[in-house]
């Protein structure tokens, strides 16, 4: 009997064992396909966190599926423009959609919809990300793989490949193959909003112009004998890497930085697998953005940021064709932390600075990358305050940050200064993720613009494309900027003379005068005006003024003659 009983109770928990494996097996069995059609329904009805939280699951139970990370990624991609204006969050998002996409092409290396989907994102992001070559690659790799197995891509995805491609060329600056492929569009699709769209653009765009000769490569009267010999030959063997590496090299010694950029970017387009090719590339873009802010800045305010961007690409290539350079990951790690932090490269720079520091064997190595470290460490702590001023403006926490980040105030040596003169005494209390926007400048009783004294460079070089000081910009209208933009200074304490005369290098009229001292942070958007009113006569006469936090004091005092 007891036997009996026991066999019975083993076979209770046999069926209840075999009952749970199937309620798992049946939980386990929603497949990847179904977890992306329920993603795909929650996205398009605006509900994108959800989206995303539901391909999250799908990739824990599916890990090899390469669909699941191209949706996930775009749609991690597509939130970053759901931000509120956050940029440091709409970048991470933005780094983290592209991680999640390359792993899908990684999974996926013959999966159209994964190249579609990073070809999509490369092309749509800001150009200065520097994610629009591969976008453009990416899209070229869809089309080709419908053009060698037309049943191998999806139709919905052939046309809008073809469109995003040429928008993507049209971005480059390529107008030629923006065209072309804006015409292989409306071929394919005749009649449709797609093709439509394909003409009205190609009405808007510029007449072909004859294929000419690169500015870099035509001959100038004054080449050296190399540079010229050097040109000549490249003109016979355009496809030849050595060459033009070697052109560019020659570039670099003559101090040509945009010439060698040029043809570095021409050799890099014949053998991208050359790691001196991208040293030479990480230094001349250095050269060029050392040259600071100047009158280009008008002519494209994303320069500097672009030229960013470039660095952080020809390092990370560096790394990629020589893993276990030492110097190649020191390059890496001090380039990712000393740039802005919209780059992105933050992380993986600290990471590169711990390996250095484990493998290197020079003392020297050794000790920029202690140095390195140390500052990453700072930066990291200065976030915090940051962060604390910006969400809890109003705690006592903001306050001790903001006390701070605020340095000791000194006095000004009027005993050194020609007069009649103005010393304009301020602090810059803030410290954002990039240096400042300042304005300092002086308006007479009638509230007319009489003299800039200062302006950091971006704002200066703008000339109004980029407006990020609206009072100054408003009232000098730039006139005299030149003469007085320099490098951007940052939290401290700062004195600024007025020589009491106008932009037109003359004395002004006694009389009351005001100086204005603008400040404008990002990517907080800290902002504030200070300002005081001085006289401008025979007598000494000064005016304090100590309210705010981002320009906390500002003396403004006159001293005759």
């Amino acid at each position: 009997m007891k036997s009996r009983s026991l066999a019975l109770i083993i076979m209770i928990l046999v069926a209840a064992v075999a009952m749970l494996g199937t309620a798992a097996a049946a939980q386990a069995a929603k497949t990847a396909a179904a977890y992306i059609s329920e993603a795909q329904t929650l996205a398009n009805g605006g509900k994108l966190p959800e989206a995303i939280a539901i391909l999250k699951q799908a990739a824990v139970e599916h890990p090899t599926s390469s669909d699941v990370y191209a949706y996930l990624g775009l749609y991690t991609g597509r939130s970053a423009g759901q931000t509120g204006g956050n940029f440091m969050e709409a970048g991470r998002l933005t780094s983290e959609s592209f991680t999640l996409l390359d792993k899908a092409v990684a999974l996926g290396p013959e999966n159209p919809t994964a190249y579609f989907y990073r070809g999509l994102m490369g092309v749509k992001v800001p150009v200065f990300l520097g994610k629009l070559p591969g976008g453009i690659a990416d899209l070229k790799q869809v089309i080709a793989m419908s053009e060698k197995a037309p049943a191998s891509v999806p139709k919905e995805m052939i046309v809008p490949a073809y469109s995003m491609l040429a928008e993507g060329y049209e971005a480059a600056k390529n107008p030629v193959d923006a065209r072309a492929t804006y015409e292989k569009l409306i071929k394919l699709a005749p009649g449709t909003d797609a093709a439509k769209a394909a003409e009205a653009r190609l009405g808007a765009m510029a007449p072909a112009a004859p294929k000419e000769k690169p500015a870099w490569l035509a001959p100038k009267p004054g080449d050296p004998a190399g540079i010229a010999s050097l040109k000549s030959r490249i003109e016979a063997e355009p496809a030849n890497a050595a060459l033009l590496l070697d052109l560019s090299r020659a570039f670099m010694d003559a101090k040509r930085y945009d010439e060698a950029h040029d043809a570095l970017r021409a050799h890099n387009e014949i053998d991208p697998s050359n790691p001196d090719a991208y040293r030479l590339l990480f230094e001349t873009v250095g050269a060029l953005a050392n040259a600071g802010y100047d009158a280009r800045t008008a002519e494209d305010t994303r320069l500097r940021t672009n030229l960013a961007f470039e660095a952080m690409s020809a390092a990370d290539k560096i790394v990629e064709l020589a893993p276990n350079d030492v110097e190649a990951r020191l390059t890496r790690g001090v380039t990712g932390i000393s740039m802005p932090f919209f780059v992105g490269k933050f992380d993986q720079g600290v990471a590169d600075i711990e390996y250095v520091l484990k493998n290197t064997k020079s003392p020297a190595d050794s000790a920029t990358a202690m140095y390195w470290l140390g500052a990453a460490r700072e930066r990291q702590a200065m976030r915090f305050w940051l962060e604390v001023a910006t969400k809890f403006p109003d705690t006592d926490a903001a306050r001790m940050a903001m006390t701070g980040m605020r340095p000791v105030v000194k006095t000004f040596d009027e005993s050194k200064a020609v007069k009649p003169v103005v010393a304009i005494d301020f602090v810059s209390g803030f410290r954002d993720e990039l240096a400042p926007q300042i304005a300092i400048w002086i308006e007479d009783a009638a509230e007319k613009h009489v003299k800039t004294v200062y302006v950091s460079g971006f704002a200066g070089n703008v000339k109004g494309k980029q407006v990020t000081l609206p009072v100054w910009a408003a009232i000098s209208k730039f006139e005299g900027a030149d003469a007085v933009t320099g490098a951007s200074i940052d939290v401290g304490h700062y004195v600024y003379t007025w020589d009491c005369k106008g932009l037109d290098g003359k004395p002004v009229k006694p009389g009351k005068y005001v100086a204005k001292v603008e400040v404008c942070h990002w990517p907080s958007m800290k902002y504030q005006l200070a300002e005081a009113a001085i006289t401008v006569g025979k007598s000494e006469n000064s005016t304090r003024v100590e309210e705010g936090d981002f320009i906390p004091s500002l003396v403004v005092t006159y001293y005759p003659k």
